[in-house]
């Protein structure tokens, strides 16, 4: 290859990384198909290298306003790989990576965010993510799912004190993703399945003696007696 050959490829080289590198993320989300694995955001500012997600959303989780990028080389290959932070006093610190491409979802996140809605009549509150990583299919199924989760239950349930939250494990079962929840006594646990397409199903079994007051405030909340104790089932979507 002569000189001249080189220096035109290396030009072209320069100039496709700078194209990559200032191209407006805004427009970046919208051709990746990032809005259809959740991700959306009131403003967007700046480029795929260096972006400001303005009351950013990853389907009914607010994320807040997140520092962004999307990885080029993803892009390059067709595929979307966003990574986040926040750093925020009040809200606290969240980072990790969302996929807009199968299998999309997110991965490693870590942080706390909190849930508008909670899950329909469980008063959740707040979620923290720990090494998170929850991916789907085109299909919608779970094909990867690690890390762990805690939910905040802010309110009392029946004179129960569930503040500090009931946390485990991440997994794919059946097709969808599960995060099978305990508090730190473990007589209350809470189940959590749902698909790639945002439905969603929780049990919550608490383990009390068979208080007749107890019981009478579980029941006008929902629950109902089962071997053990009390048990709540409700569903919804995010």
């Amino acid at each position: 290859m002569s000189v001249r050959r080189r220096w035109i490829v290396a030009a072209a080289l320069l100039a496709l990384v700078l194209l990559v590198a200032t191209f407006p993320m805004r427009l970046a989300l919208g051709w990746s198909g990032a809005g259809d694995a959740g991700v959306s955001a009131r403003t967007v500012r700046g480029s795929v290298w260096s972006a400001e997600l303005v009351d950013a959303r990853l389907g009914a989780l607010p994320l807040g306003t997140v520092r962004a990028s999307l990885s080029p080389l993803a892009l390059l290959t067709g595929a979307t790989e966003l990574a986040f932070e926040r750093s925020d006093d009040r809200l606290g610190a969240l980072a990790g990576r969302l996929h807009g491409t199968s299998p999309r979802g997110m991965s490693d996140v870590n942080g706390m965010s909190a849930m508008v809605g909670g899950l329909g009549m469980i008063p959740v509150d707040t979620i923290r993510f720990e090494g998170a990583t929850v991916r789907f299919d085109d299909a919608g199924k779970c094909v990867r799912a690690s890390g762990r989760v805690q939910l905040m239950v802010a309110a009392p349930i029946a004179g129960l004190d569930l503040s500090r939250g009931l946390s485990g494990p991440l997994r794919c079962a059946n097709g969808r993703a599960e995060a099978a929840l305990a508090s730190q006594s473990g007589m209350e646990r809470l189940t959590l399945i749902f698909d790639g397409g945002g439905a969603w199903r929780a049990r919550l079994a608490i383990s009390v003696d068979r208080d007749p007051t107890m019981a009478a405030a579980l029941a006008a909340l929902g629950f109902r007696a089962a071997p053990g104790g009390f048990v709540l089932a409700t569903s919804g979507r995010f």
